[in-house]
């Protein structure tokens, strides 16, 4: 028998949709839920504990999925969730230096997202707050309520699932991925 113990989805555009709407991707999630679910695939060839699911940001792929997969974990690609706090931060006027500051805190070698423990991740955590409050940066509860929760999850998955690897999650390869299916897709 093989032991599934999580299913990877890597969502991409060209591999899902091409309106980008929450209800495609439920359609295809719930699809694939069924699948698994009742019966399609032999017990007793596939049993699976979970579903991992790894995306960026995107808020419809995030709704569709917890929707189709009730108990699934999902990761968050840090590059992804970078760039929107970049974009956070220079929205609301923050010089590049403590915007860089900020950013480092979070994703840098010595950030939240790459914080070995709990322990650890707390005092970060603690610091980036500290620090934002100290420079007077309108951004705490975006941080806290928009960010933090991506990074904490995302680092309680891999502490728990040393598979998953020691380091931040970045959907790079569904990108590649994506890149070589419009490639051959343009050829057809």
């Amino acid at each position: 028998m093989l032991l599934c113990k999580q299913i990877y989805c890597f969502i991409g555009p060209m591999m899902l949709h091409g309106d980008g709407k929450r209800d495609t991707y439920k359609h295809f999630f719930v699809e694939i839920d069924d699948l698994i679910g009742n019966g399609a695939l032999d017990a007793n060839e596939l049993a699976c504990d979970g579903v991992l699911v790894r995306s960026d940001e995107e808020q419809a792929i995030v709704s569709a999925a917890a929707y189709a997969f009730r108990n699934s974990k999902h990761l968050f690609c840090m590059i992804h969730c970078k760039d929107n706090v970049r974009h956070h931060l220079t929205s609301i006027g923050v010089t590049t230096e403590v915007r860089e500051q900020i950013l480092a805190q979070l994703f840098g070698c010595g950030g939240v997202a790459e914080a070995v423990d709990e322990e650890t991740q707390d005092d970060r955590i603690a610091d980036v707050i500290q620090f934002i409050r100290q420079q007077n940066v309108d951004a705490v509860s975006y941080i806290q309520d928009r960010v933090l929760p991506k990074i904490t999850g995302n680092n309680r998955y891999r502490w728990q699932d040393q598979w998953i690897g020691q380091r931040q999650w970045t959907n790079n390869a569904s990108e590649s991925a994506n890149n070589l299916l419009k490639l051959q897709v343009s050829k057809l």
